[in-house]
């Protein structure tokens, strides 16, 4: 469908996934909010790690959302959604747990060596393993969804390769997941409410460029889709 009436539908239809997608992130990770919400962290971080492992899921799910609209223009978000979140758990949760505890036990060295007065020293390191981390579960969540053929061992490798390989949209994908990390700090409500899925689907697209080389010829996005 082209002109006024397709290039309308295409608007909602974005705007839809969008906002629903934030809907669905904002309730599948409600532990996580509520704990960054009431209680303070510098007591309680142990229990916000073991909730943010609700993310993992949730990311899978708003990628599948992502990856059926840019395909197939699929508007299901809330189906699409729901079924991959509950796939996930056995796939991409182990990636999750593990992302997880790579980042608090890198954090945990950090603070030791701040006690032994070599913050200046650890601070650079830190940044960029912690940095690392993210973009490379950000890559390996679009090749555990896209190459159900490959072993999560192989994938995971294959994405820390990638990351590393295409630094240019890994970059980016830093960069956005920072500033909506901050936003939803800082304003919650904006951040989950408008930012989020946005922010996603950037991190989504880049991570999946990252990816085109090595994904078979169906996984383009179609022609008709692309218009």
């Amino acid at each position: 469908m082209r002109g006024f009436a397709g290039g309308f539908l295409t608007v909602t239809g974005v705007l839809y996934i969008l906002l629903m997608t934030n809907l669905l992130i904002a309730v599948t990770c409600l532990p996580v909010w509520v704990l960054a919400l009431l209680v303070d962290l510098r007591v309680s971080w142990l229990w916000a790690g073991l909730a943010s492992i609700l993310l993992g899921p949730a990311l899978a799910g708003a990628y599948a959302v992502f990856r059926d609209y840019s395909l197939n223009g699929s508007v299901t978000a809330v189906r699409t959604f729901g079924r991959a979140w509950r796939a996930s758990w056995r796939r991409a949760g182990p990636v999750a747990v593990a992302v997880q505890a790579f980042i608090l036990v890198v954090l945990v060295d950090f603070y030791a060596l701040s006690l032994w007065g070599l913050r200046s020293l650890a601070l650079p390191l830190t940044v960029v393993l912690v940095a690392g981390a993210l973009v490379t579960a950000a890559v390996t969540w679009v090749g555990l969804a896209e190459r159900g053929d490959l072993s999560r061992r192989a994938v995971v490798k294959a994405s820390v390769y990638l990351a590393v390989r295409k630094f240019g949209w890994s970059l980016v994908s830093l960069a956005v997941l920072v500033v909506v990390g901050m936003v939803t700090w800082r304003a919650p409500a904006l951040g989950l409410g408008l930012l989020a899925a946005p922010g996603l689907y950037v991190v989504w697209g880049n991570s999946r460029r990252t990816w085109m080389s090595l994904l078979p010829a169906t996984a383009h996005v179609t022609e008709e889709v692309a218009r």
